[in-house]
């Protein structure tokens, strides 16, 4: 299995053009390895202040559908963002 430094899909916050959902990208590594098949994607409702604050489902995907998912909101006008310069004090 390939290692997490050789990873070339998508990690990270993509928010809707309206902000009103959130998809988080993410996987599950064990000892440093990844686990190619457990890819998960998280859907969020974004709250007035702008924050994924409402959990709304997960689904576990391959790396190829995690990738083909990320490019198909980033041609739909979805943008990444940084959930941590996101959070208030």
């Amino acid at each position: 299995m390939p290692k997490v430094k050789d990873l070339e899909a998508p990690i990270g916050w993509l928010r809707d053009p309206h902000n009103k959902w959130a998809i988080h990208f993410d996987f599950k590594k064990v000892s440093g390895e990844l686990i190619t098949s457990d890819f998960t994607l998280d859907m969020w409702g974004v709250v007035p202040n702008g924050k994924p604050m409402e959990f709304k489902s997960r689904r576990k995907v391959t790396k190829e559908e995690s990738l083909k998912t990320w490019n198909q909101l980033i041609s739909s006008n979805w943008v990444e963002f940084d959930l941590g310069k996101n959070k208030s004090a």
